[in-house]
């Protein structure tokens, strides 16, 4: 239900309010109005001693302007409240039910723009996420639907968005200046274009987001970012119809198949395989296209692999990917959090980035990783990273990377993308809503600084590492050079190493950046004590001469 109302503004010494647009946290003490402010201007007419909301409350003191970097106060009945002003897009969702993980319960959606635009609809909503629901702020899913129960789903377009029925709402907790994963997004999209555009014009290989303020049953829940989804709509995968079918595979997990370093069996009676979760076609689940890729990376001879990788994954795409993974250094984005598709039988898989948190220095704990001088990989692009043919993919990543350092990955222009986005919040006193709302949190400027401090170190290593000169390895030590095994992972007590054999550097960082055990090992095989290591999550760095390997660690 789209609705549009007029806004106006009461003569005399009261400011009037339309109903739709405030929005009342009486527990939080807090009121929130997002009225168009040129519509609220009092510059040149009488202070303003009162405002009409539900009620009339009196501010504190008489007000001639409105500003939404500024907040008042206002009482009624003894009552002191904070009344600020946005130009956010509000979301009120209310329910009778909790809100879990699974199902969805029933409730009603409605979105307040500035602008007037009101959004109203039916709702399926559940919480979202997997660490993340350890969080106190919780992320959501919503399901927009014609009935109660979900048995029509709804399409719906919001904020200038595709038009679906699935959107998620991000929490956004454990970004310091709640944008990381806001700018990752953007900055992919500057990055890649889908190579099939020319076919399916609104086809995109990833996602846009839009900030909003959200209230659950009139409690006000902060800041979050209200985004699209990727699915088969967001990508035109073509549908399942007499055998062309395109095919969609989430990686959910650190397992063996989306991690490229193991080939577990599969069952089609199962929708999980290998870290992967099948999401299409809906009409049958089949791991056989994707087992054999996976085994192909993983077992096929050298010769073989770097003859014919190229027809079975798009490489501009796995190019383009492996940059951004590494400028951003996407620490949660190497095998789990990282979609493979395909538009069609017949043509290469591709990846589409998904949750992109754990960005530029962040981890997905919300710790700061003062890390520049690595490399992510994962089994797929150990194997890549050896192509050393012309046209092949460290050709192609010299010539990319030239290219987006000229325009795209410059200093100035990520800082640019923070910086936008922090005005925006700033200018509209969002942090000091977010505090209210969730008390361990303040915002900190000087997060800019490190960003860019952090954005200039990392161009400056891999100015140097994407530049390194490419020297082909023999048939029978190329998948040796960089090969890593970790196990047991997750593990307790106990992690065996098997790698070169030739001596090289070990270590373990917590995600704050500590380094919690750092040895020199020998031989392919190595055993390492781990019992005084706390539980929790690490990464391990793995350093040679020839080459350098991170994977995440699991101790419990």
């Amino acid at each position: 239900m789209l609705l549009l109302f007029e806004m106006q503004i009461a003569i005399g010494d009261t400011l009037s309010i339309s109903p739709n647009f405030y929005h009342i946290d009486r527990e939080k003490s807090i009121i929130v109005v997002n009225q168009s402010a040129n519509s609220l201007s009092v510059r040149n007419t009488n202070p303003k001693s009162h405002i009409s909301l539900d009620r009339t409350y009196e501010f504190d003191q008489s007000i001639r302007e409105i500003s939404t970097d500024s907040s008042y106060k206002v009482s009624l009945a003894g009552s002191v409240y904070t009344l600020y002003f946005t130009q956010l897009p509000i979301i009120h969702i209310n329910t009778s039910r909790a809100i879990e993980d699974t199902p969805n319960v029933y409730a009603r959606f409605t979105m307040v723009e500035d602008t007037g635009l009101i959004t109203q609809s039916n709702l399926g909503i559940q919480t979202r996420g997997a660490y993340s629901q350890t969080f106190p702020k919780k992320s959501y899913e919503l399901s927009f639907w014609n009935d109660t129960v979900g048995t029509i789903d709804r399409d719906i377009r919001l904020l200038g968005m595709r038009e679906d029925n699935k959107w998620n709402l991000q929490a956004m907790y454990n970004e310091p200046l709640r944008m990381n994963s806001k700018v990752a997004n953007e900055l992919w999209q500057d990055i890649h274009e889908i190579y099939y555009k020319a076919l399916e014009p609104t086809a995109k290989n990833g996602i846009d987001m839009a900030y909003v303020e959200l209230f659950v049953n009139d409690e006000y829940k902060g800041l979050y970012a209200l985004g699209e989804r990727v699915d088969r709509k967001q990508l035109k995968l073509k549908k399942y119809n007499n055998g062309i079918k395109g095919e969609l595979y989430k990686g959910y997990d650190w397992g063996g198949a989306s991690t490229f370093t193991s080939l577990p069996p599969f069952s089609n009676a199962s929708s999980t395989w290998g870290g992967f979760e099948y999401k299409h076609p809906e009409e049958e689940v089949n791991w056989s296209n994707l087992y054999n890729f996976v085994g192909f990376v993983e077992n096929s001879s050298n010769k073989d692999f770097y003859d014919n990788y190229k027809q079975k994954f798009d490489i501009d795409n796995a190019v383009d990917y492996y940059i951004f993974l590494n400028f951003t250094r996407a620490l949660d984005n190497m095998g789990k959090n990282i979609y493979i598709a395909k538009y069609k039988t017949g043509d290469p898989y591709f990846y589409v980035p998904w949750d992109l948190d754990s960005v530029f220095g962040n981890n997905w704990e919300g710790n700061i990783v003062n890390i520049t001088d690595d490399i992510l990989s994962n089994g797929f692009y150990d194997r890549l990273i050896n192509d050393c043919s012309p046209g092949g993919f460290r050709a192609k990543l010299v010539q990319r990377w030239a290219e987006l350092r000229s325009s795209v990955i410059t200093e100035d222009n990520i800082l640019a993308k923070f910086e936008v986005n922090h005005e925006y919040l700033t200018h509209n006193n969002v942090y000091k809503r977010e505090h209210t709302a969730w008390s361990s949190y303040t915002a900190n400027a000087s997060y800019l600084s490190y960003v860019r401090g952090w954005v200039r170190n990392r161009i400056g290593y891999l100015d140097v590492a994407f530049n390194q000169q490419c020297t082909p390895l023999n048939a029978r030590l190329a998948r040796q050079e960089v090969g890593l095994k970790l196990y047991p992972n997750p593990t307790s007590d106990f992690l065996t190493i098997e790698s070169d054999p030739l001596p090289f550097e070990f270590s373990i960082q917590d995600m704050r950046g500590k380094t919690v055990l750092k040895t020199s090992l020998k031989g392919s095989t190595n055993k390492v004590d781990l019992s005084l290591i706390a539980k929790g999550i690490y990464i391990v760095t793995v350093k040679s001469s020839k080459a350098i390997q991170t994977q995440k660690l699991i101790v419990n």
